[in-house]
């Protein structure tokens, strides 16, 4: 279950308000930083299965691999069990490509 910013806000006491208060108005060095650790936990969280396989990711091997791709404002991370799994997934994502520039009319050119 999720819940909202505000229903946060809300469930919260008055100390705690004041506390979050006080922090935003010196420059919330200590949210940001409980936001940003609570981001990391998340992202890990996402690369415990293979992208592909769905197999589990021992994060103490070596043979695993993190593609970051997207455009710039829109990265995609995705972990891969082995190279295998890393080649089919690029694979896939080539043809997916390939598709999509087929499917755009080609602009004629003009004869005169």
């Amino acid at each position: 279950m999720s819940i909202g910013l505000k229903d946060a806000v809300e469930a919260m006491e008055y100390d705690e308000l004041m506390g979050i208060k006080i922090d935003l108005e010196s420059g919330g060095f200590n949210i940001k930083k409980m936001i940003t650790q609570k981001i990391r936990e998340k992202e890990k969280k996402h690369e415990k299965k293979c992208a592909v396989c769905s197999s589990d990711i021992d994060s103490c091997r070596s043979s695993n691999y993190t593609l970051i791709f997207g455009p710039e404002d829109f990265k995609k991370k995705a972990t891969f069990c082995g190279m295998d799994c890393l080649e089919y997934f690029i694979a896939k994502m080539r043809d997916m490509s390939y598709r999509k520039m087929e499917s755009v009319p080609q602009k004629k050119e003009k004869i005169e």
